[in-house]
C-alpha cells in the first residue's frame, strides 16, 4: 500500500463507522532498524502506551522510546526492557492487588505473567500515529471504538471465514499493549480489549470505548469488508435514527 491508499482506507473507515477516534497505526523498530526520517523522538513524558494510542487517535504523531512511555509493564510487553520482568513485577502486582482488582497477590501476578510479550530488550522505538500519516502499512492498526463499532469491525474480520472467534484477554491488565498490539503482531489475529483500570485512567477514554487491534496485513481485507457491509450498517443506522 502507498500513502494515498492508507489515507483512503482511514477516511472510509471513519466515515462508514462514524469513528470518533481515527484508526491508529503502530510500528515497532528493533535495535539497528532505521527510524522514520525527519521525525524526532517524542520528548513529552506520557503516562503509558495506551495514552499514546488515544492521543494518536486524535491526530498526534508520536515516535516513542522506552523512557517516555511511563508504564513499565507496557514497555516490558512491547520488548523495550532488557531486564527480567520480575524486576517490575512487584510494583505491577502490588498496584493491581493493592487497589482491590484481585483477591490475592498470586492472582495479580498470574495475570501479568501469563500475558503476551514481545522479545525482551529487542525494541528500540515505536511509532504511534494516525493511519493516514503512514507511508507504509504499519505492523498493527488499533481502533478506539464503541461496542457497536467494534461489532462491525469483528464482522469484517470474520466476513469470509465465519465461525467462532477467540478473543483472548489479559484479565483486566495489559490490555492495550498485550491484547491488541503484541497479540495481533505475533499471531496475525485480531483482538479486542475492554482495557483495565490503569489503561483507562491514563488514556482518559470514554466509558463506552474499547480498543481493537488488527494485523496490518489484514487491513486491506477489513476495509473491503466494511464497504461490503454498507447495507446492514445503513440498516442499523436507520433504526437508530427512528426510520422504518
Amino acid at each position: 500500500m502507498i500513502m494515498t491508499d492508507l489515507a483512503t482506507i482511514a477516511r472510509d473507515l471513519v466515515r462508514s463507522l462514524h469513528l470518533v477516534y481515527e484508526p491508529v497505526g503502530v510500528s515497532l523498530f528493533r535495535e539497528g532498524d532505521p527510524l522514520p526520517p525527519g521525525l524526532a523522538l517524542t520528548t513529552e513524558n506520557l503516562k503509558s502506551y495506551c495514552q499514546s494510542v488515544a492521543l494518536a487517535g486524535r491526530g498526534r504523531v508520536l515516535l516513542l522510546d522506552r523512557e517516555h512511555q511511563g508504564c513499565k509493564l507496557g514497555t516490558s510487553v512491547l520488548g523495550f526492557e532488557s531486564e527480567d520482568l520480575e524486576r517490575f513485577l512487584d510494583d505491577g502486582v502490588l498496584e493491581k492487588y493493592g487497589v482491590g482488582l484481585f483477591a490475592t497477590e498470586e492472582a495479580s501476578a498470574a495475570t501479568i505473567r501469563e500475558s503476551t510479550y514481545l522479545d525482551q530488550g529487542k525494541t528500540r522505538a515505536v511509532l504511534v500515529a494516525p493511519l493516514a500519516t503512514f507511508t507504509q502499512t504499519p505492523q498493527v492498526v488499533v481502533f478506539t471504538a464503541d461496542s457497536e463499532q467494534v461489532m462491525w469491525l469483528l464482522y469484517a474480520v470474520n466476513y469470509e471465514r465465519g465461525g467462532r472467534m477467540d478473543l483472548p484477554q489479559s484479565g483486566g491488565a495489559l490490555g492495550g499493549c498485550a491484547d491488541i498490539t503484541a497479540f495481533p503482531l505475533l499471531t496475525g489475529q485480531a483482538n479486542v480489549t475492554f482495557l483495565g483500570l490503569g489503561c483507562r485512567l491514563k488514556a482518559a477514554l470514554d466509558p463506552c470505548h474499547l480498543m481493537m487491534g488488527v494485523s496490518g496485513q489484514s487491513l486491506a481485507r477489513l476495509h473491503s469488508h466494511i464497504l461490503d457491509m454498507a447495507k446492514p450498517i445503513a440498516m442499523l443506522n436507520k433504526a437508530h435514527a427512528g426510520g422504518n
